[in-house]
This record gives structure tokens, sequence and C-alpha cells, in this order.
């Protein structure tokens, strides 16, 4: 096992090294460009960092960010019959016999898993069976990959950190952070527990929308999920795939929308004390409206990173963010340097 580790190790390492060089030979590309594709040719876990500091314009100019947002829900596809095998090996039927119907051509491709459109069949308990379902599959091999890649990811990072001298930003502190919550969405039960809890919270406002989780079905690898259907992806609108006139015409008003977005972000944080901390564009859809919610509705998805806030840090920033909204600069001081001394060391 050792043996067996140490060779993917430096397989990987030789991979990432190898790519640094063939990136930086790309000399048509712009730097951003290179960027992206160094995260994309790597594969592994540094897809799922490219995707990490694609929302982190305090850590990368804008431009840089922007292109690596395609790194979201745009990766190469694994054949199917690879996919086949995971879901053979953890659910116990071929994807024929447990489904009524079943679309081998994947509906989302991302760092970790492939998610794909089925149909429930009546189970042998008799409960009702038809329901469109979105099956999300890991990929093969990607816990030993990413096993490799963590520990190539923490030694770059330690590396950069002692030739940063201009940033008071531990390259180190980011790397630690992203491998700890990475581990943890390798296991889909994790994210479907996550879900269920969400769904829970989620349940007194109407406008946001939580998929509805098969957890009898969901094992480690393999996930299924209410299917969302007639959403338009958050990601697609901050790509300009769609217009606010086009988006008018589906019934979803995109002002409001994004002022809702705003609104359930502090419900979450500041009532609930739980949400969603990898809410990227890829993991949000708007969906047309309806008598409860007119200017549209915000569905959310992969719930494997979430936060939980005290009540305490809770009371302290509501009245920091309630200073500021009064302009109030020495209440807003106040209440922003106790937060900091509550849960900074210095």
């Amino acid at each position: 096992m050792f043996f067996e580790k140490s060779a993917l190790f430096c397989k990987r390492l030789f991979h990432v090294f190898k790519t640094v060089f063939k990136v930086l030979l790309k000399s048509k590309l712009t730097r951003p460009q290179r960027l992206k594709l160094f995260f994309e040719e790597s594969g592994g876990a540094f897809v799922k960092l490219g995707q990490i500091l694609a929302l982190r314009r305090d850590f990368l100019p804008t431009e840089y960010t922007l292109e690596l947002l395609n790194l979201l829900n745009n990766m190469p596809v694994t054949p199917f019959a690879e996919m086949h095998k995971i879901f053979i090996e953890e659910i116990g039927e071929s994807a024929g016999q447990f489904f009524s119907s079943f679309d081998e051509e994947p509906i989302g491709s991302a760092s970790i898993a492939q998610v794909y459109k089925a149909v429930l069949k009546n189970s042998p308990r008799g409960e009702a069976g038809g329901e469109k379902v979105a099956v999300k599959i890991r990929r093969p091999g990607t816990e030993k990959v990413f096993e490799a890649d963590f520990l190539i990811i923490s030694f770059l990072a330690a590396i950069i950190d002692l030739f940063n001298f201009t940033s008071s930003l531990s390259v180190k502190e980011v790397a630690d952070d992203f491998i700890r919550w990475t581990k943890r969405e390798l296991d889909f039960r994790y994210e479907s527990n996550n879900a269920v809890a969400f769904l829970k919270y989620s349940q007194g406002t109407p406008a946001t929308v939580i998929p509805k989780q098969y957890q009898e079905y969901t094992s480690a690898k393999v996930l299924i999920q209410e299917f969302i259907s007639d959403g338009v992806s958050v990601l697609d609108i901050v790509l300009g795939k769609y217009s606010r006139e086009q988006l008018m015409k589906k019934g979803i008003n995109s002002d409001q929308m994004a002022l809702y977005l705003i609104k359930d972000a502090m419900r979450q944080y500041f009532i609930d004390g739980f949400f969603h901390a990898d809410a990227h564009p890829a993991n949000l859809a708007l969906l047309p409206g309806d008598e409860n919610s007119p200017d549209g509705k915000l569905a959310y998805f992969d719930f494997g990173i979430v936060g939980e806030a005290e009540k305490e840090n809770r009371l302290i920033l509501l009245k920091f963010v309630y200073a500021i909204s009064i302009k109030d600069i020495e209440m807003t001081a106040k209440h922003l340097l106790e937060y900091g001394k509550k849960n900074f060391k210095y």
C-alpha cells in the first residue's frame, strides 16, 4: 500500500511539473488562460483548487478569476462505461435495472463527479415511482488521486509562502482549508445529509428550492436527488449567455433575484446559523416564479461544503452590519474589533 501511494504521488508530481512546462510554452495564450489550462490539464484536486480560486477575487485579479470560472462545470467527460462500473459497485445493479430510464449523456461534468438524468422505477415496497432524478457518480480513482494531490498542493503552498513577501495572506492556510473541505466532499453521504438539513431550514422560504434527497439509495460514491428542471444556471448568466430580457421571458426577474440571493444568504447565516459555503455560480440556478414567488426562485446544489456559525458570532456581526447601515463609524469599529478579539489570536 505504501509503495502504491508513493508511486502514485511521484506519477502525479511528474504530471504536474510536465503540465507547468507545457503551459509555459503556450506563448499565444494570455496569462489567465495559461493558469486555467494548468488546472484543467493537471486534473484531480488541482481542478477543484482552480474552481475555488475562481471565487477568490481577494487573492487573484479579476481577469484571472473570470477565466477560471470556465472550470466550474465544463470538465472533460469520463466515458460512461467507467462511470457505470462505479454505479454497479455501489448500488448492486446496473443503471438499466435500477431506473425505468437513464440518459448515459451527462448533464454536468465537474472535478469530482458527473451528473446524469434518470427516472426512478416503482420500488418493490410499493412507493410511487416515475420521479425524475439527478444521479451524481464519483469519477473512478478520485480518492487516491486527490490524496496524492493534497500532498503536492500542501508542499507547493508552503514553498510559495517562503517567497511570498508582499501579501499578508498565507497560501498554506488557503491550501489547508481547501484540503479539509474537499476531503468531506468526496463522501456523498455527507453532502446528502447537509441537503436534508437545508431543506428543513428552508421550509418557510418558498423562493428557495432545495432538491429532495433519496438517501436510501445514496452511498459514498453515488448520490440520487430530485431533478430540478426549467432552471437557468447562474454561471450561464455570469458568462453572459442570458440577458435580462431573456430571463424576464422565462418568468425570472434577475434584479430582484440578485437581491433575494443576498437576503437568503443572510437568512442562512444570521437566523439558521447553517449556510451554504460553496454557493458559486455553477451551484446556483434561477427558476421561473409562481404565485408565491412572482420574481422567480433560487435553487441550490452541491452541499459538500457548509458552514455553521455560533450564536455569539452571529450577534456580533449582526450589530456590525447594523452599524454600517446607519453609518455609525464608532459602532462599526467597536463590533469589528470585538469580533476580531473573539475569533483571532495575535
